[in-house]
């Protein structure tokens, strides 16, 4: 809803939703609760959509555009420490959180941060946004609690945002044939993203096992160095 249609709910826990038999596919979502629920700007959603695109492919330079778009400046680079729990920088793979090394280096940038850094922070982003920060907590600690991967719902926002990138309403007579268009589009459109974060992947595991191959390397070489060093002495 967010990232398609832009429609939040504000407390999407369990017991505002409802799974109900009717519906185009066998059942539909009924979500109860309507007192805190909100449309987001047309741009605002379009933002949001490109942010989560950058966000996954670790975009730095798209994220700090749009953290310009967003008012924040250069607090855009808190971005995907907040959304997907790891650096712009990071060496880690989607959902898997960061490296002791990337967790220390965050501490010491977290360091030099004063209050009226935080407050600028806050009070610089958009209404929709802190709603969407909101709604995504809940959302989090929901996965959790069910015991999804992390992964997973990132891949998840991945995909509606790319689906809401290429989505538009239609209202002409072949509403179905460009409805197939469009959908075919959005689905090419998150193929190519997830082959990109593949790759991607692929490349940083590729030179993690490169590293490793080289300090056993470095280990062997040296055991047997000193090896010889104690033969050669007795």
């Amino acid at each position: 809803m967010i990232f398609v249609h832009g429609f939040i709910h504000g407390d999407p826990h369990p017991g505002n939703i409802l799974v109900s038999p009717r519906g185009n596919n066998g059942f539909s979502l009924v979500l109860l609760d309507h007192g805190n629920c909100k449309t987001l700007d047309e741009g605002f959603r379009l933002d949001f959509c490109r942010l989560w695109e950058a966000l996954i492919l670790l975009d730095s330079k798209k994220i700090q555009e749009l953290g310009k778009q967003f008012g924040v400046g250069k607090y855009a680079k808190f971005f995907p420490v907040i959304f997907t729990g790891r650096t712009s920088e990071s060496k880690s793979g989607l959902g898997k959180g960061m490296s002791i090394q990337e967790r220390q280096k965050l501490k010491q940038e977290l360091k030099l941060l004063k209050l009226e850094d935080v407050t600028t922070f806050m009070g610089s982003l958009p209404p929709d946004f802190l709603t969407v920060l909101r709604t995504d907590g809940l959302i989090r600690s929901i996965t959790l609690k069910l015991g999804a991967p992390q992964r997973v719902r990132l891949l998840a926002y991945a995909k509606s945002a790319v689906y809401g990138l290429g989505y538009n309403l239609v209202s002409e007579p072949d509403f179905v044939d460009k409805s197939i268009t469009s959908r075919s589009l959005m689905l090419m459109s998150y193929l190519r993203l997830r082959l990109v974060l593949e790759l991607v992947e692929l490349f940083q595991g590729m030179k993690k096992l490169k590293h490793t191959i080289y300090t056993l390397y470095e280990r062997i070489i040296n055991g047997i160095t000193k090896n010889v060093k104690v033969s050669s002495a007795l």
